[in-house]
């Protein structure tokens, strides 16, 4: 930092000058260029951190701190976010904004229990940012400042936080974790129930499943990402650590969106077979789940309605005819990438409005769904499922699909796993396909932890 004291300074200044002229807060960003960081920085620096990689490891945004947070929440959070985002990218100077952001499945129904920390909607900046992009790697500098600020004072403030950042943390011990509950039984209630709405109007249904975990102190975050990037090639890594107290991470294949300009990348991930060790055996799963009926059919209505939606949202769509594979370590699914021009109203919250939840997370059609799953789920699925990502100041950004995922606290981890039904699925199989889907998240933790799984009970 010390080299780019200057121009950063020169920047607080410049943002002092406005703030006073204009008597409110303005925002300062300076970055310059570093040597490239990989996800053991999340070792170091504060108890607020996020996260955020692509399959390819190409891109990867490290942040540290919390220099300005929006929330909101409501039916039409995605809409208030875009006002409160447009507010804050013109009070600032310096530096494109960026921001690591992320919404509930549906509005939370119990606001003081699980995921208070995150809330129905949240854009954060942090204080530090390493970004990753196009073969290079800067640090961002993020400082609010008030009208009559001291520029030296904040300059002093910002470079004695960034030194903390690099400041190793203690050594923990091997965490014992101890299975409490296994969320078999409300699936099995949720599944019959939901099988029988699949014989009116839905279409398809996801349903989740929520398995509890009981911790001895508090697990190494940091090296449980670290854990599932290297074990899960091909996935994207997330980890949201707004506060000390709640952790929410996860690997997941699933993109909801990346846009770029006026073009869109988006994809169908619906229909899903196991992996196996032995190349022939793996290669026949595939096959067969390219050929099964029922994932087909499941597969289909995601893609349906996926392109419905863009239709009146884009000039024009590219989709392959039929689905190849997407494999995974522990699962291989049916994949379609689908992308797109954007007509050039279109913006990126509203992209994410309209296509969450796809029939892949919530079911078809989307709001008979998402009000079943509402009814007959007994817990909060909270960010599970959610769209989970980053976007800049000019509204470029890449939102995943926040599966195979867990919320962390000290005493508790709560790990997530759906499945698609369509008329005709049946409770073990997809029980199964449940316990493949927590496979990557459990893997992860038992290098990191002592696994027991005694005592547990019965909803």
């Amino acid at each position: 930092m010390a080299y780019a004291q200057h121009e950063l300074k020169q920047c607080i200044e410049r943002a002092v000058g406005h703030a006073n002229a204009y008597q409110r807060s303005i925002l300062a960003a300076y970055s310059w260029n570093v040597e490239a960081q990989d996800v053991s920085a999340l070792s170091f620096g504060t108890e607020e951190r996020f996260y955020f990689t692509t399959p390819d490891r190409s891109m990867r945004a490290i942040g540290f701190g919390i220099t300005q947070q929006l929330k909101t929440a409501g039916q039409d959070r995605f809409l208030q976010m875009q006002s409160m985002w447009s507010n804050l990218n013109r009070d600032h100077v310096g530096t494109d904004l960026f921001a690591f952001c992320g919404f509930s499945f549906s509005e939370l129904k119990h606001t003081e229990f699980r995921w208070s920390s995150f809330g129905e909607a949240s854009m954060t900046i942090p204080k530090y940012l390493y970004l990753e992009q196009d073969g290079r790697t800067t640090v961002t500098v993020f400082a609010f400042v008030e009208p009559q600020s001291n520029a030296e004072k904040i300059l002093n403030q910002l470079a004695v936080e960034y030194a903390e950042l690099h400041t190793p943390k203690s050594d923990r011990f091997v965490t014992r974790i101890r299975l409490t509950r296994d969320g078999n039984d409300a699936f099995e209630a949720s599944f019959h129930q939901a099988t029988q709405l699949l014989k009116t109007s839905l279409k398809k249904i996801v349903l989740a499943r929520e398995v509890v975990y009981e911790l001895d102190q508090p697990i190494d975050l940091a090296g449980l990402v670290q854990e599932l990037e290297s074990s899960q090639p091909g996935s994207y890594i997330f980890f949201f650590q707004p506060t000390a107290d709640e952790a929410f991470l996860g690997a997941t294949p699933e993109r909801l969106i990346l846009k770029s300009g006026l073009e869109l990348k988006t994809a169908a991930v619906a229909g899903s077979a196991p992996r196996h060790a032995i190349e022939t055996t793996d290669t026949a799963l595939g096959q067969s789940l390219l050929q099964d009926d029922k994932n087909r059919h499941e597969h289909a209505i995601v893609v349906d309605s996926i392109e419905q939606t863009l239709q009146g949202l884009s000039t024009t769509i590219d989709k392959p005819d039929e689905p190849m594979l997407l494999k995974n370590r522990h699962i291989q699914h049916l994949y379609t990438p689908i992308n797109a021009t954007l007509s050039p109203e279109v913006s990126l919250f509203q992209l994410i409005e309209k296509l969450h939840p796809t029939p892949a997370l919530g079911g078809e059609p989307k709001e008979e769904a998402v009000a079943a799953i509402r009814e007959i789920e007994t817990f909060e699925r909270g960010w599970y499922g959610s769209p989970v990502g980053w976007m800049d100041g000019q509204e470029n950004g890449e939102f995943i699909v926040a599966i195979r995922s867990g919320l962390f606290t000290d005493r508790s981890a709560v790990l997530y796993a759906g499945c698609g039904l369509v008329e005709g699925s049946v409770l073990h199989s997809e029980l199964e396909e449940t316990e493949t889907k927590l496979s990557p998240m459990l893997q992860a933790l038992s290098h990191l932890c002592t696994i027991e799984k005694d005592d547990i009970y019965v909803e």
